[in-house]
């Protein structure tokens, strides 16, 4: 057996309430400190206000019964208060779900029934999709609060349930075990439909330091980020919210992602780090706007959630001169991130390496042996930072952690002499658009629900010119009459909107299967490839006749 782990020692694992953890202070964060600034309003809360805030979130949700094990979901744009919200839940000893914002009222309400959301906090602009979602489950409304300071339709404003800031503070509600599960995130896993993941209040803080610890040269006090990233998604909340709190970093927060607005930022608040996925490093290199804002001050760019290409990271560092960049590599089953690339070792292509109080196989995913360094094979990682498992679901635990405790990724690796991790296939079927997970599965099942759509089959497919994967469907119709376009706006009305069939549509007479009745995707792929050189050829041909 072959087990990589870190150039870095073990540190001690956390067991307290993960409220507890990031408030611990390692760098003696003074409370006068701007821990997170509205972009565009310039509102700031400082160190000491989201402790106290925090507090008082936490104790308003106890006065309408809230209790440990309950859980609160959050479906909202970034807010700078988003954190506040998040951690108040987790320290009654509840739990926090996050919800992608762009999710349509059917499913939003499959992931409050499936975590057991009881309280939702929304923004107004999505208030009427909150309702539904809310109604289909049996969600009172008068549960449903909303970011910001104003009664929306009756809708009153989460600060709303708040005490007094003149409260004592042992009025405040107290800290709760830290034994519980603290966050579900979804996440698409290895197949399927998404699928709560429960991360433990030992899972979060044990990452926070992980993750710290390969953190880079800069002080976290002179080293402001930009939340661009959604904070529904589990890099934001690692990377931003724990990391940013515990390590005392001012977090400048995008209620949304506009790339002019994002320029502007980095430059009147001199970020220096910049979380990215690739479509955004892409963005970076080659949009003629970047020529019109003042970027010097950014020293450091990691790209994660898929990877990015050697030409492409030739083409930032060439571009920014002055820039370390490195990858990461994770999933929302490991609390975010399993490995990290060093700013001080710039290896391009590489997904980085095995962070702290980590183990990690590289396994033949037909023998179930150790492949020998330099081969390719499934990563399996084990260690403090490994979800507890998926929720209601024993089955797709299981079947994605083994009896020893290893996590079976799904993503295919190949490691180098120096122990550096490179991500070359993977055999999950996922597609990342843009850093979301869009399962096949799911799409495949909106697809079948057509009356005229007698089989059909999701793949992923590069976009390169967008840095990105997008799903493209294959479709065995009833007849003739049913169009490509027809077919994608009954999707893109039923489904979020990263989830659009942005490949397009293939028609086929049938959908190649196993014996078992597996759809063998690498057959479509092949096709794919085949209809692609036979329509250049047949280009090529009108070309030729015209001359």
């Amino acid at each position: 057996m072959v087990i990589y782990k870190s150039h870095l020692p073990n540190l001690q694992v956390p067991k307290s309430n993960v409220y507890s953890f990031v408030t611990s202070n390692p760098n003696k964060t003074p409370d006068t400190f701007p821990l997170l600034v509205d972009s565009s309003s310039q509102r700031v809360i400082t160190f000491g206000d989201w402790k106290r805030d925090t507090r008082r979130w936490a104790t308003g949700l106890k006065s309408i019964g809230f209790a440990p094990g309950d859980v609160l979901a959050l479906f909202s744009f970034n807010q700078i208060d988003y954190s506040v919200t998040l951690f108040g839940p987790m320290i009654l000893g509840g739990a926090c779900t996050t919800v992608n914002s762009s999710y349509s009222a059917g499913e939003l309400a499959y992931q409050l029934k499936d975590s057991g959301a009881s309280v939702p906090v929304t923004h107004s602009e999505l208030l009427e999709v909150a309702i539904e979602g809310a109604c289909l489950v049996g969600i009172p409304l008068e549960r449903i609060f909303l970011y910001g300071d104003q009664t929306v339709q009756g809708f009153r404003p989460y600060t709303s349930l708040m005490p007094t800031e003149s409260t004592p503070e042992n009025q405040l509600a107290q800290i709760a075990n830290w034994t519980t599960t603290a966050m579900i995130c979804y996440s698409s896993g290895t197949t399927g439909r998404s699928k709560g993941v429960e991360l433990t209040h030992t899972n979060l803080s044990m990452n926070t330091l992980q993750t710290s610890a390969m953190q880079g040269p800069i002080h976290p006090h002179d080293n402001p980020i930009l939340s661009v990233l959604p904070m529904f998604h589990s890099y934001s909340i690692q990377m931003h919210m724990l990391s940013g709190v515990y390590n005392g970093q001012t977090n400048v927060v995008m209620e949304r992602f506009v790339f002019g607005d994002f320029l502007a930022s980095i430059q009147d608040y001199k970020v220096k780090t910049l979380n990215l996925v690739p479509p955004q490093v892409l963005m970076l290199v080659k949009s003629p706007l970047v020529d019109n804002y003042d970027l010097s001050q950014v020293r450091q760019v990691m790209a994660a959630t898929a990877p990015c290409s050697k030409e492409l990271v030739e083409a930032l560092l060439h571009k920014f001169p002055e820039v370390s960049f490195r990858q990461g590599y994770g999933m929302t089953e490991l609390s975010c991130a399993s490995h990290l690339g060093l700013y001080e070792e710039i290896i391009i292509g590489s997904a980085g390496r095995v962070i702290p109080n980590q183990e990690v196989r590289v396994v033949d995913p037909e023998t179930r042996q150790d492949v020998t360094p330099g081969d390719s094979g499934e990563v399996w990682v084990r260690g403090p930072n490994v979800m507890k498992g998926y929720r209601n679901n024993a089955n797709a635990t299981r079947e994605t952690i083994d009896s020893e405790g290893w996590l079976h990724t799904g993503d295919i690796a190949i490691v180098d002499s120096n122990e550096n991790f490179f991500i070359v296939d993977r055999l999950k079927e996922l597609i990342k658009y843009k850093g979301f997970q869009v399962a096949s599965a799911e799409l495949e099942a909106v697809l079948l629900t057509h009356p005229q759509i007698l089989d059909a089959a999701v793949i992923g497919i590069d976009k390169k010119e967008q840095a990105t994967e997008v799903p493209l469907a294959f479709v065995v119709r009833r007849s003739s009459a049913l169009t490509e376009n027809q077919i994608i706006e009954f999707v893109t009305s039923r489904v979020a909107n990263h989830k659009k069939l942005r490949g397009g549509v293939q028609f086929v007479d049938s959908i190649p299967k196993s014996a078992s009745g597996k759809i063998l995707r690498k057959n479509l792929r092949s096709l794919l490839q085949h209809k692609m050189g036979q329509q250049a050829q047949d280009k090529d041909r009108r070309k030729l006749m015209k001359l």
